[in-house]
Formats: structure tokens, C-alpha cells, sequence
């Protein structure tokens, strides 16, 4: 029988890192505005539309690392575990991080855009969790697993439902049409930069390489 915690502690350390990341980053939040009063995580972390015009284009990356509360926290925490999870069988930690930042930033530009005078703290794990269900799609679409209450299903009919269900969740807590398009954006992010790399990788010429035996036997 599987161990989901051995699992997790078996990723690589750059998969592990993120976790662990995203896992301590809403208790130490709670803990310095309850015990500290102090608001360090959210004037550094948080995405305020207005400082990133200013030239804090790191929120731009940052804001995503930090859950906006806790039901998010705890949803957002068990979709990023199973889906690295998931992508760790194919994916360097390199990759994955890299992947992670470029939906979050593209997930970022329609509030930076529609909201460019705003200066509230917005934190959200939207714009990476639906880039890494499209991941999930685009590598594995054609297996099939069981939902409970739905049965068998393809990896992308699951992808779907919880694109959706996330979608539906953020669009009527507090994200609103601003936050689903956010979500949207890196999710579309995510699959044109698979999409792209799958046709560098198709587009380069083949090579010949000379064989060492083969040049020995010659000899």
C-alpha cells in the first residue's frame, strides 16, 4: 500500500521545497498577525497592483506562495501534493519551479492591468493550480483513473471537473470575474508553454552521431 507522506518526502528536493514552502508560509502569516501584529509577509509577498507599477515586479511571483485563508490553504495544499505528486515522475525540480513562476506571473497581469491603482494585499494559488491540472491534462490525457462518485473517467474529463470546481469556488469567496480570469490566464500560461516546448522538441533536426565501436571496428 502506498504512503502518501513517504511519497511526498521521496520528491525532489526542489518539488519538496516548494511544498514546504506554501505549507509554513499561512500559519507563519497567522502567527505574526495574532502574536506579532505585525504585517512583514504581506507588504513583502502580497500583490498590490499599484507597487508593481512601481517596480515590485516580484510580487508578481510571490503573491502566489502565500494562501489568502484558510479553507484555500487547505484546498490549494492537497491539489499541490497530488499533482506534484503526479508531475515529479517526468519533471526535473528545475522545470516544475520555472513552470510554477511563468503561470503565475502571466496569472498575475489582468489584476496588474484592470486594477493598476489598487493597493490591497491579494495573495491566490489559482493561476498554478490550473496550470498544473493543464500539465496533468497535456502529459497524461489518454490514462484513466476512478472518481469517487463518477467512476472511471480520463485524466482529462478529472482535469476538467476540477478546473471547474476550483474555478466556481474562487469566483464566489472573493476572487471574483478578476480572480477566475487570473486563474485562467495561468492555466492557458501553462499549456502554451508545454505546447511550445513540445514543438522545439519536434522541430529540431536529427543528428548523426559517430559510434566509438563502430570506429574502432573500421580501424
Amino acid at each position: 500500500m502506498n504512503n502518501p507522506v513517504r511519497n511526498i518526502f521521496s520528491l525532489p528536493k526542489g518539488m519538496l521545497l516548494f511544498l514546504a514552502i506554501y505549507t509554513v508560509s499561512f500559519p507563519v502569516f497567522l502567527i505574526e498577525h495574532a502574536a506579532a501584529h505585525t504585517f512583514v509577509l504581506e507588504q513583502w509577498l502580497a500583490l498590490s497592483p499599484v507597487r508593481v507599477w512601481n517596480g515590485e515586479v516580484w510580487r508578481m511571483l510571490t503573491y502566489s506562495l502565500v494562501a489568502p485563508g484558510v479553507l484555500g490553504w487547505a484546498v490549494n495544499l492537497f491539489w499541490f501534493g497530488t499533482l506534484v505528486l503526479i508531475l515529479a515522475r517526468d519533471w526535473s525540480s528545475m522545470r516544475f519551479w520555472l513552470y510554477c513562476m511563468v503561470s503565475a506571473f502571466v496569472g498575475a497581469v489582468p489584476i496588474v492591468l484592470f486594477l493598476p491603482r489598487a493597493d490591497v494585499p491579494i495573495f491566490s494559488a489559482g493561476a498554478i493550480i490550473f496550470a498544473l491540472l493543464a500539465a496533468w491534462d497535456r502529459l497524461y490525457h489518454r490514462e484513466r483513473l476512478i472518481m469517487i462518485g463518477f467512476g472511471e473517467v480520463s485524466v482529462r474529463q478529472a482535469a476538467i471537473f476540477i478546473a471547474v470546481i476550483n474555478g466556481v469556488i474562487a469566483f464566489f469567496s472573493c476572487g471574483g470575474w478578476l480572480g477566475l480570469l487570473s486563474m485562467m490566464c495561468g492555466g492557458a500560461a501553462g499549456w502554451l508553454y508545454l505546447w511550445i516546448g513540445a514543438k522545439r522538441v519536434m522541430s529540431r533536426s536529427s543528428r548523426t552521431v559517430q559510434s566509438e565501436r563502430v570506429a574502432r571496428l573500421e580501424l
